[in-house]
């Protein structure tokens, strides 16, 4: 027959344990939001690529790149309005360069606040012009 301090003991460490669980889940910067949105088939060439996380991350750490099948990695700037005061903390915009239609990826590499890196890509097509 389990006591009461037993119970409660059980119960502090399965806690313990959804804690820990919790922390290790939000340990990485998840992409919650896009735009353009991955795999998205546009009828216009976007401008820049914004996304947005579910962690707030060190901007100045960032770091992205456009590949295409035309040509190979393009390093793009980090610019300078992601670091205004009202810039929202978890979300990255990036410029892109001018493009023609073609299949295109935008490949990034993020710091979370908390210290843990996340890379990931995005991945958009711009179709010729009807």
């Amino acid at each position: 027959m389990p006591s009461f301090m037993g119970e409660v003991f059980s119960g502090i460490g399965i806690l313990l344990v959804l804690g820990i669980t919790v922390t290790l889940a939000w340990g990485h910067a998840v992409v919650v939001k896009s735009s353009p949105t991955d795999q998205a088939v546009l009828t216009q060439a976007p401008g820049a690529i914004t996304l947005c996380f579910n962690v707030k991350i060190e901007k100045a750490f960032a770091r992205a790149s456009l590949w295409s099948t035309k040509t190979r990695r393009k390093r793009l700037p980090i610019s300078e309005h992601n670091f205004a005061q009202d810039a929202d903390p978890a979300c990255l915009h990036i410029s892109l360069p001018p493009l023609q239609p073609g299949a295109y990826q935008v490949r990034y590499k993020i710091l979370a606040t908390d210290g843990h890196t996340t890379e990931g890509v995005v991945r958009f097509a711009v179709n010729e012009p009807a």
